[in-house]
């Protein structure tokens, strides 16, 4: 049991990366929109939030302020992103998702959609309800695996 749950791991990290390539980031590059896919997850982001600030968006999306800077400074020339002072601590500056900001979003999800929609009709209709279950019970247990307990089982496992 335990090789086939490594030829499946690994079969699923193949297919997972093809995924995420062709529905991510290449999808909005091959689609030519005005956005970069690091644009687009930091509106969609900045969207989900509602209004964040600076170093909490640099924080969430794991890089320094200062490239959260640069990036924001774009989205703005574009007026797709708005900032304003907090009005309790004037020293943080709050980032919000303009009407542009979001008619911009919504056309690269939209597009996002149809592809996605474009792949999912390739499976055979009847598989596609227990594929989504299967998806969603995987993505389930990855927001609830503790990565530390998981990484001492794998030095164990090493060990023996």
């Amino acid at each position: 049991m335990h090789q086939q749950v490594d030829r499946l791991a690994e079969r699923f990290d193949s297919v997972f990366m093809i995924l995420m390539q062709n529905l991510g980031p290449q999808l909005i590059s091959r689609a030519q929109l005005e956005l970069t896919p690091g644009q687009v997850f930091m509106l969609h982001f900045i969207r989900q939030n509602q209004e964040l600030s600076v170093s909490v968006l640099a924080e969430k999306m794991e890089v320094a302020p200062s490239a959260i800077t640069v990036m924001l400074d774009r989205l703005e020339s574009r007026a797709y992103v708005g900032r304003v002072r907090d009005k309790n601590d004037r020293r943080v500056v709050l980032i919000h998702v303009t009407e542009e900001g979001n008619k911009a979003l919504d056309h690269v999800l939209a597009i996002r959609r149809r592809a996605l929609h474009y792949c999912l009709a390739q499976l055979p209709a009847d598989r596609l309800g227990p594929f989504m279950e299967s998806l969603e019970m995987l993505a389930n247990a990855a927001q609830k695996m503790d990565i530390h307990h998981i990484i001492g089982e794998y030095g164990r496992e090493e060990q023996n």
